[in-house]
């Protein structure tokens, strides 16, 4: 995310830095990020996306390490009882 203003309401107009040039100065001026505008529900929707993708593969693993032991229970004809 890059440096921007928020309009917080009772408060007005806030600065949200996000790199040390624009904490230090207080100048958005000043700003140094290099990567494009990013409203923050666009950030939030990114990070929850990577967390999903990630949440996702690791059920993939489990479901296909279940897989194999299930085949490794029926190839040495091992019955499970539920």
């Amino acid at each position: 995310m890059r440096c921007h203003y928020e309009n917080i309401k009772g408060v007005g107009k806030v600065l949200i830095p996000c790199c040390m040039a624009v904490a230090v100065s207080g100048d958005i001026e000043r700003c140094t990020c290099h990567r494009e505008p990013q409203s923050f529900a666009t950030f939030e929707r990114a990070e929850y996306n990577k967390e999903v993708k990630r949440l996702k593969a690791k059920i993939k693993e489990l479901e296909d390490e279940n897989e194999y032991y299930r085949k490794v229970l029926e190839n040495n004809e091992i019955e499970i009882k539920l």
